[in-house]
């Protein structure tokens, strides 16, 4: 699905005189941008992190994207085939510390737009508790993890470190990667994938839900 109108109303917010200055803000190219927007994949997690950046409140965008009628055009008719059923898995992980007993338990399904999703791959929701990585995500948040992806970008992920669960932001820096909690207040961790440590990548961060 086209998302011009959404692309509209980010230049809009952020005081954004064109695509390709939106692009460029995005560490993108123009052209790149360009077909993503009319795709209908621009990544949601990456405009989030851009409203963060400057200081603009994520809620302003979470209450846009919560109204559909602003996304689809009048004359095209809302059907099931723009939705995609997604798990909602019973266990919580942790912004902060958090057992990890593994995804097994589906609570419920539910239906989220696929234009806010990966084209492929399995995703499901899980809930976050904890406030070391607001304000991306905050206590009693839900994340949709597209399990399996490998690390394809630094980012957001849902990792699991010995027992524990934590969603946490990944940089790749030469043979180590760091696992950074937004919120200042918590101390960075670094683990080498070849030091021996108990530490895996569970899945990236596709979506961000906000329970308000």
């Amino acid at each position: 699905m086209n998302q011009t109108p959404l692309v509209n109303f980010i230049k809009k917010t952020l005081k954004i005189r064109s695509d390709a200055e939106l692009a460029r803000n995005l560490r993108q190219s123009p052209a790149s941008f360009n077909a993503k927007k009319i795709r209908g994949t621009i990544d949601l997690i990456e405009i989030r992190d851009l409203f963060v950046r400057e200081g603009v409140d994520v809620k302003i965008l979470e209450e846009f994207l919560s109204k559909p009628s602003l996304h689809i055009p009048a004359n095209e008719k809302l059907s099931t085939s723009q939705y995609r059923e997604v798990p909602e898995y019973n266990v919580r992980v942790s912004a902060g510390h958090g057992e990890y007993q593994g995804i097994e338990v589906v609570k419920q399904e539910l239906q989220i737009p696929k234009q806010w999703l990966p084209d492929n791959g399995k995703v499901g929701l899980v809930k976050v508790e904890g406030d070391s990585m607001w304000p991306t995500i905050a206590h009693g948040d839900f994340v949709g993890v597209e399990f399996s992806s490998g690390y394809t970008s630094d980012g957001l992920y849902l990792i699991r470190v010995e027992d524990s669960a934590f969603v946490k932001r990944l940089q790749k820096e030469f043979n180590l990667i760091r696992i950074i909690s937004d919120n200042p207040q918590y101390r960075e961790m670094t683990v080498s994938p070849d030091d021996g440590s108990d530490f895996g990548l569970i899945g990236r961060v596709a979506l961000i839900v906000r329970m308000t």
